[in-house]
């Protein structure tokens, strides 16, 4: 059994895993890297991996990571929420580890896991969107993932919506992301809870809301949450069909947080579709990017 070790990085920890050679995790773990300097982040991966490493005989080291990402060169040239400035992330992790290792961008990686073992498996064009703290994305056009000339391809969330709507990041406005990510879900729930303060709704936002909270509420019977899931849904349909259009994908792949929602999230989506392109939410249980990036170098990442 060949054995592959996968780290999929993010904003607060980064995960890792065992990966066998039926795309399956048998041993996991997690590294910190919340608030702390991209030096120590590498560190801090590496005391996770080692124990793993002593326990399995891996054959190479995957990595996703968000951000601007040269595979070619293993560097992450920019990231919004970690401090990767022009930063050599594989070769320090390659390093620490004494193992060759391979970065993609962490959307790329999630594509090629569902491609793998997930609901995309088997599939020659398709797209995967990340429902998170903005939407990200990735390509597979013929069985290949698509990177751009640039490796910056899959900004799935930047494509215009509304005119006039709020300016973006990206220097766009009003772009899907601003509509359908978990944090516009966010923004929402907070909307409908103040206009609706004795509302099941309300109550269920507490101190904190997530992007689970509406759902928590609807499936509590509250019609004010089963309306804002109705109009997120209706947005986020917007978007999706627009990527269809533009692509017509054998199907495209829902992943992130709010995904986890399953049936009860593509429900809410699929009365304002009109494109007849497949939706279907992940199936790795967030595990997808984790996969993807121990499948780097193998023929499910060309």
């Amino acid at each position: 059994m060949v054995y592959r070790l996968g780290i999929d990085i993010g904003g607060t920890s980064a995960k890792l895993g065992i990966v066998d050679g039926d795309f399956k995790v048998v041993k996991s773990a997690k590294a910190a890297t919340k608030g702390i300097s991209a030096d120590e982040i590498i560190e801090s991966i590496a005391a996770a991996a080692r124990p793993l490493l002593a326990e399995y005989e891996v054959a190479s080291v995957g990595i996703g990571s968000p951000g601007r990402v040269v595979r070619e060169t293993g560097v992450v040239e920019r990231c919004g929420n970690l401090p990767f400035d022009h930063y050599p992330v594989a070769g320090n992790i390659s390093r620490a580890l004494s193992l060759p290792a391979l970065i993609d961008n962490d959307a790329n990686c999630a594509l090629i896991g569902e491609r793998a073992a997930g609901v995309l498996r088997g599939l020659q064009n398709a797209l995967i969107i990340t429902l998170g703290t903005g939407i990200g994305g990735a390509i597979l056009i013929h069985g290949r993932v698509y990177r751009g000339h640039n490796n910056r391809a899959g900004e799935l969330g930047h494509f215009c919506m509304d005119l006039n709507g709020e300016e973006c990041e990206c220097g766009l406005r009003g772009c899907f992301e601003m509509q359908g990510s978990a944090t516009a879900l966010i923004k929402l729930t907070a909307e409908y809870a103040a206009q609706n303060p004795g509302s099941v709704l309300a109550r269920e936002c507490g101190e904190r809301i997530s992007g689970r909270t509406a759902f928590e509420a609807a499936r509590k019977g509250c019609p004010v949450a089963k309306a804002l899931l109705d109009e997120y849904g209706r947005r986020l349909a917007l978007g999706l069909d627009s990527l269809c259009y533009v692509f017509q994908p054998q199907m495209i792949a829902v992943s992130g947080g709010i995904s986890r929602e399953g049936e009860n999230l593509i429900e809410y989506i699929t009365p304002h579709r009109v494109a007849d392109n497949p939706v279907k939410t992940s199936s790795l249980q967030g595990e997808g990017g984790l996969i993807g990036a121990a499948l780097l170098g193998t023929e499910y990442a060309v």
